[in-house]
């Protein structure tokens, strides 16, 4: 899998690339079938291009600044993005939860979720670390595989919720496979701040 993305850089443009198709299908797909989930985890993958991207600027000098404070700052920029969603996803299932709209997931709904599961597990591939000794270490690598090893686990929820959906008729499984996605996506900056203090002390 290392055929192509032998630096950060080639890893990181190629995850960018990825997220960008990956959210504007999902976008397209939860808001024609009303899923809370599927556009969660859109507005989750935008949140990967903005990582994506600034783990990609991380690669470069700016202004004189020591190329590992560029990275931590980065890495701490991208791990405090996931609070504020995973509050915001949370609000808006509870509202849902109260009163459920009409789910219709269409093929076009499950082609983008089965694609989104398979991007993510693609990702997963391209970020996982590993310690070449010609490769600048940078904490973004490690915090966006985590992110992404949960992201993964997220694609896989809103695929099941969407077939449990279809099975029972029962809409209240939408709004609680969000209020799931966002526990994962705290869990998630939970773990990857963990990760950067552990390996900024090291």
């Amino acid at each position: 899998m290392e055929g192509g993305h032998h630096t950060n850089k080639d890893r990181f443009w190629t995850v960018l690339k990825i997220n960008i198709v990956v959210f504007v299908a999902e976008m397209l797909a939860g808001y024609s079938s009303g899923s809370l989930s599927m556009i969660s985890d859109s507005f989750h993958v935008f949140l990967h291009v903005f990582v994506s991207l600034v783990a990609l600027i991380s690669e470069y000098e700016f202004w004189g600044i020591s190329p590992k404070k560029i990275k931590l700052c980065a890495a701490g920029i991208n791990i405090a993005l996931f609070f504020p969603l995973a509050i915001m996803i949370a609000y808006e299932a509870n509202i849902r939860w109260q009163n459920p709209p009409v789910i219709n997931p269409t093929p076009i709904y499950f082609l983008v979720a089965i694609f989104g599961l398979i991007a993510n597990f693609y990702t997963v591939l391209i970020l996982k670390p590993k310690k070449h000794k010609h490769q600048t270490e940078n904490e973004n690598i490690l915090i966006l595989y985590i992110h992404m090893i949960f992201d993964t686990i997220g694609s896989f929820i809103v695929l099941i919720g969407a077939i449990e959906i279809i099975r029972t008729g029962n809409y209240f499984i939408d709004p609680m496979s969000s209020f799931v996605l966002a526990g994962l996506i705290v869990l998630a900056a939970i773990l990857m701040s963990w990760e950067l203090i552990r390996g900024h002390n090291h």
